[in-house]
């Protein structure tokens, strides 16, 4: 009787052992097949957009070099036609981040109070200027002339700057708003009298059309800087991610200090310009790398700078308000050093 239940639990045993066996290996199967769906899902990427300005170049270095994804960050670059398309992405959350001038800056943040600028990119010498026709040699010569502008972003805060310098009232000058590219589609065919523009579209319209430049940005030291801002959710949820996209950024600026003449022909193809004229409009901006933010950036002298200049866009009627400008940067990036 023993051995006939040790048989049968022996051959129970064994049925047992295979049965399991079977049952491990489809547990392992089917977690290799499915198990991938479990992970986390890859995080998206954090879209920046921006408009054509020699200011934004190192966006492009740092994707081409590959830096993002040797910082393990992803980043999608996004280029509008100008900048207000650019603002519409933004408000509609097409955009997580933004390159921009401080004045469009501080006009985003009337309407946006979710953004935050996390380091200045670059300041402009000269990458703006306003030029007339070859028989238009002073600026006093355009009262009831037509100037054309892009209010949005910089060129309101230019032009009150410019009114404000050489006296000239509202409504002497007959102001037509058109996008960068229609402004000098219009100033190459005549229909306006003067243009007030930037890079890449000023040295190649004043180079065919022989026009007088009148005024540039570099008669305004340190007033005119793209800064890059971020919404303030994404900072809050994906700081870590943040810190790698400006530390990626900061790369491909030491990058192009080291190699000028390889940024000067990126810049050129980007643009179909000659090399030549590729370099004179990347001189005409003065990129800053981390240290350079930070001296900027980080003491209450330095603070103080950037509450006067958003004071005078306000009293220039460029912006409605002034809040706290320290609110609208964050700045524990830059501090922490990324």
């Amino acid at each position: 009787m023993l051995g006939r239940w040790g048989v049968e639990f022996d051959v129970w045993r064994g049925i047992s052992q295979r049965l399991f066996g079977h049952g491990l290996k489809a547990g392992l199967f089917a977690l290799a097949l499915f198990g991938g769906s479990c992970r986390e899902p890859a995080p998206s990427p954090i879209r920046i957009g921006y408009s054509p300005f020699p200011g934004h170049i190192f966006f492009e270095v740092a994707e081409r070099q590959e830096f993002f994804q040797k910082e393990g960050v992803v980043v999608e670059l996004r280029e509008f036609s100008s900048f207000s398309a650019a603002v519409q992405a933004y408000e509609a959350g097409r955009l997580d981040a933004l390159a921009s001038s401080f004045s469009g800056l501080l006009q985003l943040a009337q309407r946006m109070k979710s953004v935050r600028a996390i380091a200045l990119l670059a300041y402009s010498e000269g990458a703006e200027g306003l030029i007339a026709q070859p028989e238009i040699r002073t600026i006093g010569e355009l009262r009831g002339k037509s100037v054309g502008i892009s209010q949005w972003g910089v060129g309101g805060y230019l032009w009150a700057r410019l009114r404000e310098r050489l006296g000239l009232k509202e409504g002497e000058v007959r102001l037509v708003n058109l996008s960068p590219a229609d402004g000098q589609r219009a100033f190459l065919q005549r229909e306006i009298d003067a243009l007030l523009t930037f890079e890449p579209w000023l040295t190649p319209t004043v180079r065919q059309t022989r026009a007088n430049v009148l005024f540039t940005s570099r008669e305004l030291p340190g007033e005119i800087v793209d800064v890059l801002s971020i919404q303030e959710r994404l900072l809050r949820e994906r700081r870590e991610e943040c810190r790698r996209l400006l530390r990626a950024y900061f790369r491909a600026v030491g990058y192009g200090r080291e190699h000028p003449e390889e940024i000067a022909r990126l810049f050129a193809e980007r643009w179909s310009v000659s090399e030549e004229d590729a370099r004179a409009m990347l001189r005409s901006v003065r990129f800053l790398d981390w240290e350079e933010n930070f001296r900027a950036l980080g003491t209450p002298a330095a603070l103080a700078t950037w509450r006067q200049l958003a004071e005078n866009h306000r009293r220039l009627n460029v912006i409605r308000e002034v809040g706290d400008v320290t609110r609208l940067f964050d700045l524990t990036l830059i501090r922490e050093r990324p």
